[in-house]
């Protein structure tokens, strides 16, 4: 009993220190709803072929990095990259150095932009990822063990600073043609984001516990690679919404301006999307856990568990920044489809 007594009190205490900003007047600022923080600017890709729901963004490149193999060459390289859909393309002059001996077999290279040529600033509007082609003359043999593309974003001044993105391509294997000497060969790859993907939340799967309120009820979903957020509040005319017991499913459209919202998640370690569960009043709310489903840039599907979430005034009404919010980030408990 005294335990229990103790605990209370320490909880009681807790809470009125953090509604003490407020006490004393002080203004405590809510974070808005609808999209927030950087990262690329999505619009609609446009063309006959492509739907609504389909999104682009632009990019300009700034540096392609080579990790050679054992099979280096003295013959010309040559690069040419193009967007996803292939309507914009350039081709870089023989990607050559006067200070280092190029594309020497198990070396390092970085070739910037004033290397490009043609390239020097050229936008790419792409949905997925780039196409980059490695070509050369002549009949030795070319082998590089990895090469990525480093592109920033196109920002919207102050309010949408430029990002980097890095794209993997993969290995090259080109040459080898036993014809003339001036014979070209070549090899085209498909660059992916990398070590993250873009994905776009389809569900939000909400299994409420013996607790569930009336008052409303936000969610605010994060990347958990750079500054991206959107919050939304989450509620339906036709149901009665956050009902206790209740296990309630809301799609993309639910999702108001967060609809279509594309957030990097890494995968290059455990981890996921940030996820917060707030809400406003009195009426207390327990969630015994919520799943969020989202489709990759790729069309793999994931499934990340936030679990459960207790949101408690104490009989006090919510403060915006102060109580009745609960942050996690989100796990994979199952692998994508």
């Amino acid at each position: 009993m005294w335990k229990a007594k103790t605990v209370g009190m320490r909880r009681s205490k807790m809470f009125m220190l953090a509604l003490l900003p407020v006490a004393l007047g002080q203004k405590v600022s809510e974070i808005p709803d609808g999209p927030r923080g950087g990262g690329a600017v999505f619009s609609s890709c446009g063309g006959i072929f492509s739907s609504s729901d389909d999104l682009c963004y632009e990019v300009v490149v700034s540096k392609l990095t080579v990790q050679m193999g054992p099979d280096g060459t003295n013959e010309d390289v040559m690069a040419k990259i193009c967007a996803d859909d292939k309507k914009t393309c350039c081709e870089t002059p023989v990607l050559s150095s006067a200070l280092s001996d190029d594309w020497s077999s198990n070396d390092l290279e970085t070739w910037t932009k004033k290397y490009f040529g043609n390239c020097i600033d050229k936008k790419f509007k792409i949905k997925n990822g780039l196409e980059l082609t490695l070509s050369k003359k002549g009949v030795d043999t070319l082998g590089v063990t990895s090469l990525f593309i480093d592109a920033t974003t196109i920002g919207e001044g102050k309010t949408k600073p430029i990002e980097i993105e890095r794209f993997d391509c993969g290995k090259y294997n080109i040459g080898g043609k036993a014809d003339a000497a001036n014979s070209t060969s070549s090899q085209s790859q498909f660059c992916r984001t990398s070590p993250y993907e873009y994905e776009r939340v389809q569900v939000v799967n909400v299994t409420v516990g013996p607790d569930g309120t009336d008052d409303n009820v936000k969610i605010e979903i994060c990347s958990d690679v750079n500054t991206v957020c959107c919050k939304a509040k989450i509620s339906s005319l036709l149901s009665d919404d956050w009902k206790k017991n209740n296990i309630e499913v809301w799609k993309e459209s639910n999702l108001g301006d967060c609809k279509n919202m594309q957030y990097k998640v890494n995968k290059a370690v455990d981890g996921g999307l940030r996820f917060t569960l707030s809400k406003d009043g009195k009426d207390d709310l327990s969630v015994n856990n919520i799943i969020i489903n989202t489709v990759g840039a790729y069309g793999d599907q994931y499934k990340y568990e936030c679990g459960e979430f207790k949101l408690e005034s104490q009989g006090q009404p919510c403060v915006p920044g102060v109580n009745c919010s609960q942050s996690k980030v989100s796990l994979i408990p199952f692998f994508p489809k």
